[in-house]
């Protein structure tokens, strides 16, 4: 009987620790997440929207097209290629309903290999890194004269951090599922970090209505300048 309590008390024990460490891990990952999320706010709020909006429009492209698969730009270009007929009879004055779609331009399903989606994702934020400055909106530093550039480069910047973050675990998921992974310090932080593809097609919709938001209602706020001190 007491070999049995020993026995009984080893495992609950084990189950106990087993319980404490998968908590920890999750609340490890979680932190990871809002630590990355808050290092982009960070740079985002010391830099201004103007120095990383060119990045964050890249980073949304890149996941678009490199960790969603480019699911959305096939769906999209078969939906204007297969109504593009009836857009056509549209512009002749004709009925629309009257013409066939055609067949679509890009077969469901087609994925590309994980690989070649990861280093054209790399090659993306490079390009990004390094022609950030073409843009006309870019300026090196916060203007005074644009009081909204700070708290905008904030959210951009944890936007775009969360992005980041979102596809180095999708890339990893996607990589553990077929057959690969590896141990260490990066497999464990990896695995640890909450999987938010899911939520991002929501999160990248809300990101250009907030940048659509920003063009129509708040560019002259963005770009007021203050009135001139009174002389004395």
């Amino acid at each position: 009987m007491l070999a049995f309590h020993n026995a009984l008390y080893i495992g609950l024990q084990g189950i106990v620790v087993g319980l404490q460490s998968a908590v920890n891990l999750q609340l490890s990952g979680v932190a990871i997440l809002v630590i990355a999320v808050a290092i982009g706010a960070w740079l985002g709020w010391n830099r201004g929207l103007r120095a990383i909006l060119t990045i964050a429009l890249i980073s949304v492209l890149a996941y678009v097209i490199c960790v969603q698969g480019g699911d959305l730009l096939v769906a999209t270009v078969n939906r204007f290629y297969q109504n593009g007929p009836k857009l056509a009879a549209f512009a002749a004055g004709r009925d629309p309903s009257s013409v066939a779609p055609l067949p679509p331009l890009i077969e469901g399903g087609f994925r590309i290999p994980l690989v070649f989606r990861f280093v054209l994702f790399i090659s993306l934020i490079v390009f990004a890194w390094f022609f950030r400055k073409t843009p006309s909106w870019y300026r090196p530093n916060v203007d005074k004269l644009e009081p909204l550039a700070r708290p905008l480069g904030a959210i951009v910047g944890g936007f775009t951090a969360l992005v980041w973050t979102s596809a180095a675990t999708a890339f990893w998921v996607e990589f553990v599922n077929s057959g690969g992974g590896f141990d260490g310090l990066l497999g464990d932080v990896l695995f640890a970090i909450p999987d938010i593809t899911p939520y991002m097609p929501a999160l990248i919709t809300v990101f250009f209505l907030l940048l659509g938001v920003l063009v129509v209602f708040l560019l002259p706020r963005l770009f007021r300048t203050p009135a001139p001190p009174p002389k004395s």
